[in-house]
């Protein structure tokens, strides 16, 4: 009975060690989020003409959790909008992903992840002439939801539960309904989260 129970304890032991060596090793937790702020930039050269501004603001959410060792699934929900106080095409852009990733820890706290995944945006487009932004009205409005993909890579510091980090992605989008308008676009910024 003593041969049992010590057994028993030694196994538990083993085992929670081997948890707890697990989780201290997980590079970006067993699951994280984090609030992206981005420069984004879309590619069409429709957004090249004179009052089509093809740049903007993109705040976001993301979350992932890891399913194997150094693999995460998880997804991001952001919106971008460009406004041209002189008139012109102005752009909301609503991406949400699911994305699959690998994350490195490269130096001690230091991670680099790269991941892709899918995408279905909402994107409303509204022609605002430079005199209706005084009047308060809205010009001609038309959106759509497209279906894409995007390829990305961040590079992370953790600092305890807290980390920081840059991130860089590239979307591509079906074009916009009857337009030929291509939303693609790639994002640069920073990002602030928790790892737990």
């Amino acid at each position: 009975m003593k041969r049992l129970i010590l057994f028993c304890l030694v196994g538990a032991f083993v085992m929670t060690s081997a948890v707890v060596s697990a989780q201290e090793k997980a590079p970006l937790g067993k699951g994280n989020f984090a609030l992206k702020l981005d420069y984004i930039a879309f590619t069409d050269d429709y957004f090249d003409e004179p009052g089509n501004e093809d740049d903007g603001l993109y705040i976001g959410l993301e979350g992932y959790g890891e399913i194997t060792p150094n693999w995460y699934l998880g997804g991001e929900i952001g919106s971008a909008i460009n406004i041209d106080f002189g008139g012109g095409e102005e752009i909301t852009f609503v991406p949400i992903e699911v994305n699959l990733k690998y994350a490195k820890e490269t130096a001690r706290n230091l991670v680099v992840d790269f991941g892709a995944g899918l995408s279905y945006s909402y994107v409303e487009l509204e022609y605002c002439p430079s005199f209706l932004l005084i009047l308060r009205t809205s010009g001609e409005k038309r959106d759509d939801w497209l279906f894409g993909g995007q390829v990305f890579a961040d590079l992370t510091y953790k600092i305890g539960f807290l980390s920081i980090g840059v991130n860089g992605k590239y979307q591509i989008t079906e074009d916009f309904e009857d337009e030929g308008v291509d939303l693609s676009n790639y994002r640069l910024g920073v990002q602030l989260g928790i790892v737990f």
